[in-house]
């Protein structure tokens, strides 16, 4: 058994790995950092950091889901040492859309992920890192508060301002698609 949950650590089966989710990866920590070299060091980091202590992999997770959340934490991390700018702009095209199937679908499907990345821009910091690890990463409220190194309490607080702040930033949207 132990053998199958190490598997991983050849060379070929990390690549294996690392050529189908790497992707993935990179577009989850960039919806973090709002930057393509920061989100390109965060995923470098954590295959570093993956394959550094890959004989403490233990298998109770995917290899795909503990790397992920190394990346993730990458992230946070790297974003934390590095000063917000003022005219950083989350790219709409980071959130992963499905294909669409007209042209006017593709339009509003545009001017939606444009509208998502002013309301995204106006979240601080930490109310944009706790709402992507908990909608669209799904993390548990524990595991954010962890990540974050904040009470769990603050976590919920920055939680509800943002889906607050979202909610009457993106109104406009609700009547059309309730």
């Amino acid at each position: 058994m132990l053998t199958l949950l190490k598997s991983w650590v050849r060379p070929d089966a990390f690549h294996a790995v690392l050529n189908e989710r790497s992707v993935r990866w990179y577009n989850a920590c960039l919806r973090i950092t709002r930057d393509a070299d920061l989100a390109a060091d965060a995923v470098q980091e954590a295959l570093l950091k993956a394959w550094n202590h890959r004989d403490e992999f233990r298998g109770e997770a995917a290899l795909d889901s503990w790397i992920h959340r190394i990346a993730l934490n990458a992230a946070i991390d790297l974003t934390r040492r590095r000063k917000r700018r003022a005219e950083d702009e989350l790219d709409p095209e980071s959130f992963e859309a499905g294909p669409t199937s007209s042209a006017e679908s593709q339009y509003v499907e545009q001017a939606f992920g444009k509208d998502l990345s002013t309301a995204m821009q106006r979240l601080s910091t930490k109310e944009r890192q706790i709402f992507l690890l908990k909608h669209v990463e799904g993390w548990r409220l524990e595991e954010v508060a962890e990540s974050l190194q904040m009470p769990i309490g603050s976590v919920k607080n920055s939680l509800f301002r943002a889906v607050r702040k979202l909610r009457v930033d993106l109104q406009v949207w609700r009547g059309e698609h309730d």
